[in-house]
C-alpha cells in the first residue's frame, strides 16, 4: 500500500504532513472514504474510531494498522472540521490531491461501498488479521 501513496504527502489530524513510506511501512492500510455531510459516514466514524482505538492503544505491541482517509467533503474547510469533529488520529490524503480523482481511487470507493452493508464482518476479519490466535 505505500507505494500507492509514494511521492504523495499525508496529513495527520493535526494538519502536518509525513511521509507516507515512513509511517506505512509494514502496515495493514485501510482506506476510508467518508464526509461530513453524509449522515451514514457520520454514524459509522465513531465505531471506526473505537476499533482504531483499540487496535492501536489497547494491544500490546500496537498492531500494525493505519487508517488513511480520502475526503469527499466539498472544501478543504469541511474536510478539516470533520477530522477534528470526529475522527481518530489517522491520516489523510490532503483535499486538493489529484489522487482521490483517480481511476484506481475510484475502483477502490466502488469496493468499499460494495462492502458497506458487511461493514462489521470486514472489521472483524481485519481484526482477525491483525490478532491471529
Amino acid at each position: 500500500m505505500v507505494d500507492v501513496f509514494s511521492g504523495r504527502p499525508l496529513l495527520t489530524r493535526d494538519g502536518h504532513a509525513v511521509d507516507p513510506e515512513e509511517v506505512l511501512q509494514n502496515k495493514i492500510v485501510g482506506l476510508y472514504f467518508s464526509a461530513g455531510w453524509c449522515s451514514p459516514c457520520r454514524d459509522f466514524t465513531p465505531i471506526l474510531c473505537d476499533f482504531y482505538s483499540e487496535l492501536l492503544e489497547g494491544a500490546r505491541p500496537p498492531a500494525p494498522f493505519e487508517i488513511v482517509f480520502i475526503s469527499s467533503d466539498r472544501s478543504p474547510e469541511e474536510m478539516v472540521e470533520y477530522m477534528h469533529d470526529m475522527h481518530g488520529d489517522w491520516l489523510a490524503l490532503p483535499f486538493h490531491d489529484p489522487y482521490k480523482h483517480s481511476e484506481r481511487t475510484m475502483m477502490c470507493c466502488s469496493l468499499c461501498t460494495c462492502l458497506e452493508d458487511d461493514g462489521v464482518t470486514t472489521m472483524s476479519q481485519l481484526n482477525s488479521l491483525l490478532h491471529p490466535r
